[in-house]
């Protein structure tokens, strides 16, 4: 589907993110934050509304207001009038139970209550009455899917983790989550079709409806580089949708029937036919690729472009390249070949100067300097994946070999084939079982029943159980 056939348009939005104390308030709207402050929480959420309204009445559009606090998520929506109610409609969502002290005959409760104007609503809270404003900004969720630090996990854990969870949450049927490369942030769309971003500690950031059907999304939302600055991206037969990590409302980037887009670096890079393109304001731009080079990745606005033997480039939208000279490991002798391109990284096979093997060195994609490698048999890539998962910020691994790449420490697991790093482990298959294995080389066999991380978010591991994710703490 493309932007201009989807029907209306995304209202202007205001983003309230209320404190952890609840005495302050931000609120984002049109690139610009603004802090309010409140002696009582229900004064905090009074000023942060009331901005949000006077910005309707001025701009004379209905503003959707993405309110969050530490518990849960709130989607309200702002008319010029003055008028504040809910998003979802009664039709598309029960109402809530009333809060304490409340009669439900009364007209009053329920999602699809109206708040008569800003005054209306200090009014009330003023008054003693602040239900209408518990309504839309709870001061407690009752929504959370999140656990505690007592809660039991129901299934064995993989290496390295305790049966404990953090927090958890519903994913939608068959779908995954997918964590950013820092370990900062978690995406997944919910059962309810809502792409749900959240912070390392747990705390939804926001959550945004999908415009298109859960059913729709191929594979799990991806942390990328777009226009400069980061946003979660999802692909569908037809689109790639990007929202940025920041807020706001996504933007639609139209896919051919040809077009194939890759995720190994840090933007989308999409493949059609003998063209290679970047998504960038909406559409696909073209980028001009060097005879005899091929597009191995993309970060931001550049394209890692390899040849067979020798440098490679990046490239840019406007024909500038930088080439970048591969540095000899010390335990290397003549180039043999460039592998592959994953990440930060180029991966290169070099003659061995100490035995009859190669060495398989991880290069820095941006300087060519080796940051680590390891002596491996002529024929030990020849069931190597090429898979970005095991490329980790703490240990690198591609086929065989496993790397750490601040130290350089490195071994050989024969036969690995490694699917995902999680911290200083990398998780994969060995002999028919699934193992973890660090720099040390000692495979940990995981029991029956474990699943491989998802990721490392903070300092836990994600984990997917039954369309069900949890944060597992390390041991």
């Amino acid at each position: 589907m493309s932007r201009a056939s989807r029907p209306g348009q995304p209202r202007p939005t205001a983003v309230i993110v209320i404190a952890p104390d609840e005495r302050s308030a931000e609120i984002h709207i049109d690139g610009h934050r603004q802090v309010v402050t409140g002696q009582v929480p229900k004064d905090t959420r009074r000023a942060a509304l009331d901005t949000a309204t006077e910005y309707a009445a001025r701009i004379g559009l209905s503003v959707l207001i993405d309110a969050r606090d530490a518990n849960g998520y709130w989607r309200l929506v702002a008319a010029p009038d003055g008028v504040v109610q809910s998003a979802d409609t009664p039709e598309e969502e029960p109402p809530l139970p009333p809060p304490p002290g409340t009669d439900p005959a009364d007209g009053r409760a329920g999602r699809g209550m109206v708040i008569i104007g800003a005054a209306a609503v200090a009014l009330a809270l003023v008054a003693g009455v602040g239900f209408a404003s518990w309504r839309l900004l709870p001061e407690e969720s009752t929504a959370s899917t999140g656990g505690s630090d007592d809660a039991a996990l129901e299934h064995p854990a993989p290496a390295g983790f305790a049966d404990t969870v953090v927090f958890d949450h519903a994913l939608a049927p068959g779908t995954r989550p997918g964590v950013s490369r820092d370990g900062e942030q978690i995406a997944f769309v919910d059962p309810e079709e809502r792409l749900n971003l959240l912070s390392a500690d747990g705390t939804r950031e926001w959550a945004a409806d999908l415009p298109v059907g859960g059913a729709e999304a191929i594979g799990a939302p991806r942390f990328v580089l777009y226009d400069g600055g980061p946003a979660v991206v999802l692909e569908t037969s037809e689109e790639l949708l990007f929202w940025p990590t920041g807020g706001g409302a996504p933007d639609s980037v139209e896919l051919s029937s040809e077009s194939s887009p890759q995720y190994v670096g840090g933007s989308v890079l999409v493949r059609s036919d003998d063209e290679r393109h970047l998504a960038s304001g909406g559409e696909l731009v073209e980028i001009e690729i060097p005879e005899g080079g091929g597009a191995m990745l993309s970060d931001g606005d550049r394209v890692l472009v390899a040849v067979a033997n020798g440098p490679w480039s990046w490239v840019d939208p406007a024909g500038g390249t930088e080439e970048v000279d591969p540095r000899r490991p010390d335990e290397a002798g003549e180039m043999l070949g460039i592998v592959t391109a994953l990440r930060e990284y180029v991966i290169i096979r070099w003659e061995s100067l100490r035995g009859d093997g190669e060495y398989l060195a991880f290069h820095d994609s941006g300087t060519g300097e080796p940051v680590g490698g390891a002596e491996i048999a002529e024929d030990g890539l020849e069931d190597a994946e090429h898979r970005s998962g095991p490329i980790g910020t703490e240990v690198l691994a591609y086929g065989p070999a496993v790397v750490d790449p601040e130290n350089g420490e490195s071994t050989v697991v024969d036969g690995f084939e490694p699917t995902v790093s999680a911290g200083s482990r990398v998780y994969g298959e060995l002999d028919g079982s699934t193992v973890a294995v660090g720099t040390d080389g000692e495979p940990a066999e995981l029991d029956e029943g474990a699943q491989i991380p998802s990721g490392l978010l903070g300092e836990n591991a994600v984990v997917v159980h039954d369309d069900h994710l949890y944060a597992i703490p390390p041991q």
